[in-house]
């Protein structure tokens, strides 16, 4: 090559470069000015990097933080703020709920169901979906199977479970303090028992956790997996960042989920294998399964089972912790939620699952619990149907996943007066209070999906927070005190140690 000839290879090189790098440019200024301008969202406000990057909402949900971070949009831009470049998160609850959740009737009348993101209710391994993630179809059909599990009479038929495990909470608290003085975590307490009676309901034995003070392997094998679920979303999006290793998504955590569902998968047939005396979830779902031409599979019931163990325990267990700091952060309402409870059960044993439904200050405190520390803070993701829809009367094309915020919902001033303030008066008629928007307030989800276990979430949270407050003294450590602040939302609610000391209530 002659001289001259190499004095040119630089320079026409940088040339190409340049020419190269200036279309990925244009590509992605044009890529941004689509996404902001002439996108289909463009009329939902919110920060322009939400409608041009997964990456912001990625980061705060790997990080805990999409609670707060949602609460703080919708405090600047509205009740409809766009959280990622195809969601759009509403407060206006009391119009979006049914909107997005509710029964097709009324002026819904002929729209399709907004269905659940696949993205967002992952699958289970076994691949069959639970009634969770499962299309409408399949949901109804599983449903009809596994209500039987959940009526009221069923429900009546398990108080002597309930009774017993919630005295192996209060007789445990009661041994372990009277040999120290130490403090307890209240939140691992809460955990042990609602496992333990979740585990009975579904496989006729518990997890032993009350029995052994300690977190059966399993459980804490759960709440490890659960934690796989956000990685699993952002790798949908971003699948070139396991190529990156541990470094971002933690493999051993994926497979815990796998090995956490087959566990579940031998519970069931370990189970079914077995005849027992006193009738549990699953005598219910075999008896009825494929009555009146609907059954489910074993794969079906090896999924609802798991789903079952989760939603039945981990959401419970966190009402009752937040509730328990709430009453210890809040001296007033605690004093009343004692005064009540202490006078109107003269024993122990008066404390029954009928006459808890007698306490109606405590239950409209346990329902501001609900408010304030919802166990599922975030939305529950639905895709809009072809066709488009409006939504609390703003338009939203067909494609766009659109959610309820709960957490943010129920801090709004929109919706409640006094939103950050503990008032169960609230829910007693107050007319201070008269105003809020109670329909507004949907914990349990609204519309043909709402939650099957609410009338034993309900039952469970009222006995043992009743038991709990006519038989000790709480008293918060001043390491908890910011408790709330370090809760973090990784799917579910990740909570610190919940550290108080008790003491039995001496009686005369």
């Amino acid at each position: 090559m002659a001289e001259a000839d190499i004095k040119w290879v630089k320079p026409v090189a940088l040339v190409g470069g340049f020419a190269g790098l200036g279309k990925w440019v244009v590509y992605l200024v044009s890529k941004a000015i689509d996404a902001i301008y002439f996108n289909a969202l463009r009329h939902v406000p919110g920060p322009k990097l939400n409608a041009l990057s997964m990456i912001p909402y990625a980061r705060h949900l790997l990080a805990g933080t999409t609670v707060e971070n949602t609460v703080k949009l919708h405090e600047k831009y509205g009740e409809m703020v766009r959280i990622s470049p195809n969601e759009v998160s509403f407060i206006s609850a009391e119009t979006a709920f049914p909107d997005i959740y509710g029964f097709r009737t009324g002026k819904l009348k002929g729209h399709l169901n907004m269905a659940k993101d696949p993205v967002w209710y992952v699958k289970p391994e076994n691949g069959a979906p639970a009634i969770l993630q499962a299309n409408d179809e399949d949901h109804s059909r599983g449903r009809r199977v596994l209500a039987h599990a959940f009526s009221e009479r069923a429900l009546m038929a398990q108080e002597p479970l309930l009774q017993r495990y919630v005295g192996q909470l209060v007789d445990g608290l009661k041994e372990v303090t009277s040999a120290s003085n130490d403090a307890v975590d209240m939140v691992r307490w809460y955990n042990w028992t609602t496992f333990d009676v979740i585990a009975d309901l579904m496989f006729g034995e518990s997890f032993g956790c009350l029995q052994d003070l300690s977190t059966h392997k399993y459980v804490a094998l759960l709440f490890e997996s659960l934690t796989s679920l956000r990685m699993i979303y952002v790798l949908t999006y971003y699948p070139w960042l396991k190529y990156f290793g541990n470094f971002v998504i933690d493999n051993k955590i994926l497979q815990k989920r796998k090995d956490y569902l087959a566990w579940i998968s031998s519970q069931v047939k370990k189970r079914t294998e077995r005849d027992t005396v006193r009738p549990d979830f699953m005598t219910h779902i075999l008896a009825n399964n494929g009555s009146k031409g609907t059954a489910l599979s074993q794969k079906e019931i090896d999924s609802n089972a798991g789903l079952m163990i989760t939603a039945g325990s981990e959401t419970t267990a966190t009402v009752l912790s937040g509730a328990t700091w709430l009453l210890l952060t809040n001296p007033n309402v605690m004093q009343k939620v004692k005064d009540e409870i202490r006078s109107k059960f003269e024993s122990y044993d008066d404390i029954t699952l009928s006459r808890v439904n007698e306490i109606p200050y405590t239950i409209a405190f346990l329902s501001e619990a609900l408010r304030l520390f919802p166990p599922i803070p975030v939305g529950f993701a639905r895709r809009v149907a072809k066709g488009d829809a409006f939504v609390s009367g703003y338009f939203v094309p067909e494609g766009t996943l659109v959610s309820v915020s709960h957490f943010a919902a129920y801090h709004s001033a929109q919706n409640f007066k006094d939103p950050g303030a503990v008032v169960p008066e609230r829910w007693l008629g107050d007319e201070m209070y008269a105003a809020d928007k109670k329909s507004a307030f949907q914990p349990f989800s609204f519309g043909p999906r709402s939650c099957l276990g609410r009338n034993l979430a309900l039952a469970e949270m009222r006995l043992i927070l009743a038991k709990i407050v006519w038989s000790f003294d709480l008293e918060l450590q001043p390491g908890s005190r910011d408790w709330l602040r370090r809760c973090r939302v990784m799917r579910l609610w990740q909570k610190p140690e919940l550290a108080v000391r008790v003491k039995e209530v001496e009686r005369s």
